[in-house]
């Protein structure tokens, strides 16, 4: 077969050639990748109520079905990335962009939601543009229902850059901010319905490098755990389930603070357990008891500080984040900060446990992991 290359062309007819070639999008070029594809919902995961969300003239439709929550997430999770998107609001409407959200438990304050709203009025952490709870826009600068605006989020850990419409409405070192430094690095994407109509268009991300670095305290299965007592353990889908009598389940392998420990835990009704560190010394009980009238509910540093409230409930996922550094430690249940203590006692070394306490039940840790904890912590 005869080849020509394209410098043996006429220029005339080069010229033609080269035009004629499909141009790289300036989005491909920058390494953004889209999240929809203008048509349906492929890449794209419902939570909740299904019929929330549908595609309309080319945009995500939030059509406000019930019930509360719902909300539309991507299928992959992402840690660090550079994300924009277009949304443009139907009349009263109140709702929300989220990041870094887990499949279960409260989004907005386990992970980060961009308020938004279809005035420009000032509502402080509340505000439109907010970070829900958290930080209120250095400006308001939403366009009205029916007009399109422009959003740009980056977010590279500690730094948190968010632009609306061309204006710069955030830019925050997250490890200086009291709240934003213990939310969750890694998770999905997500917008939220709770009952409200908008559009959301043009969505896409790029990616940027992993920063976390964490040990998986699940990964050796149930032979990297001593396990004294009747409850017998199991190990599946990085899942440590606990049933029968009382036991315990303890990493063989110790740790020593400053860390930060994250686990998932799910009880029945009435379940009792607690996840411990310090194992190798005197340890540390963080309980698992969802009885808002007990002495040490969830969340409670067992016998040293009990938690002031009681944010999870039986048959639900719920997270804990326990932070300790020597004598000091503080415990987070779905976000919340909810105790805290400077009197734990030396050595501050030891395996990870996990307890099954009510006699006949289950309780299940999910996700359990382990990572120092930078700059260490004092409350």
């Amino acid at each position: 077969m005869l080849k020509r290359s394209l410098s043996s062309i006429p220029p005339i007819a080069a010229a033609v050639i080269v035009c004629s070639l499909p141009a790289m999008s300036l989005s491909a070029q920058e390494g953004f990748v889209a999240l929809f594809n203008g048509t349906d919902l492929a890449g794209w995961v419902p939570m909740g109520t299904p019929d929330a969300f549908t595609v309309k003239d080319g945009a995500i439709s939030t059509t406000g079905a019930g019930p509360y929550p719902s909300w539309l997430r991507s299928e992959r999770q992402y840690e660090n990335f550079m994300l924009r998107f277009e949304y443009q609001t139907q009349g009263w409407y109140e709702g929300g962009v989220l990041f870094h959200v887990p499949l279960d438990g409260p989004g907005s304050r386990l992970g980060f939601k961009i308020h938004l709203r279809h005035d420009r009025h000032e509502y402080g952490v509340r505000s439109p543009g907010a970070i829900y709870d958290v930080a209120a826009p250095r400006s308001l600068v939403n366009l009205p229902s029916g007009q399109w605006n422009r959003c740009e989020v980056e977010c590279d850990w500690p730094r948190l850059r968010v632009a609306l419409n061309g204006t710069v409405i955030h830019d925050i070192d997250m490890d200086a901010n009291d709240v934003l430094k213990y939310r969750l690095r890694k998770g999905f994407i997500g917008i939220q319905n709770i009952g409200c109509r908008a559009y959301f268009r043009n969505i896409e991300i790029r990616p940027l490098p992993d920063k976390e670095h964490w040990i998986g305290l699940l990964e050796s299965g149930v032979d990297g755990f001593e396990t004294p007592g009747e409850a017998d353990w199991q190990i599946e889908n990085d899942t440590l389930t606990g049933k029968g009598g009382d036991g315990q389940a303890t990493t063989k392998q110790q740790f020593e603070g400053p860390f930060e420990l994250q686990v998932w835990v799910k009880t029945i009704v009435n379940g009792n357990g607690g996840v411990l560190f310090n194992c190798g010394g005197q340890p540390v009980e963080v309980q698992c008891f969802n009885a808002p009238d007990s002495t040490n509910p969830t969340g409670s540093l067992y016998g040293i500080a009990p938690a002031r409230r009681v944010l999870s409930h039986d048959e639900q996922w719920f997270l804990l984040q326990i932070f300790t550094d020597g004598p000091n430690a503080m415990v987070l249940v779905n976000g919340e900060e909810v105790c805290t203590t400077n009197k734990l006692k030396p050595p501050y070394r030891g395996g990870i446990g996990f307890q099954q306490h009510t006699p006949g039940a289950v309780i299940q840790y999910r996700g359990a992991r382990l990572k120092a904890w930078p700059d260490g912590f004092s409350k």
